[in-house]
């Protein structure tokens, strides 16, 4: 019996027999618990700068300001963009930034995060627009990593220099 019960303890403490799928989300709702202040913080910024003069708000909670407006076509969602940007999280610490980069990057549409997609939709070359994304939006109940934690509102400047052709449909 001793062992039977020694054996139930190691399988459930070790994870045994969790697909990656269970233990991601076994993870995501840890973080999620350990980061609520954040998500908290986000939602007080969100609040506070919809308010703002010049910031739209979407039905999705998409937050944008356009800095430089642009006419012209605007991308699919299998197109790939040469964008230039910065991310800052809310308490305004850039974690990432493409700007002085030897070469911008290239990003397919349908492969960005939400609010990246909902926005680069929107843009045309040429536009540069401020966003502001409710953790939903951005990388949700998962840390990317690095200065950005789990539940994270997120700032982004997007400048959307290039429309790139339509990738096929099969790739």
């Amino acid at each position: 019996m001793g062992i039977l019960v020694l054996s139930l303890l190691v399988t459930i403490t070790s994870g045994c027999g969790e697909t990656e799928e269970e233990k991601q989300f076994h993870q995501e709702l840890l973080d999620k618990a350990l980061n609520d202040d954040t998500k908290k913080a986000g939602a007080q910024f969100l609040q506070d700068n919809a308010k703002r003069d010049g910031v739209e708000v979407t039905d999705s909670g998409l937050q944008y300001e356009v800095l430089q407006a642009a006419d012209g076509p605007k991308p699919g969602i299998l197109n790939r963009v040469r964008v230039s940007y910065t991310g800052w999280t809310v308490n305004g610490e850039q974690f990432e930034s493409s700007v002085g980069a030897e070469e911008n990057p290239v990003f397919p549409i349908r492969d960005v995060i939400k609010g990246w997609r909902e926005a680069l939709l929107q843009m045309s070359p040429g536009a540069r627009w401020k966003i502001y994304l409710p953790s939903e939006l951005g990388y949700g109940a998962r840390s990317p990593g690095g200065m950005v934690p789990a539940n994270s509102a997120l700032i982004f400047e997007i400048e959307l220099l290039e429309i790139l052709p339509q990738e096929k449909a099969d790739q």
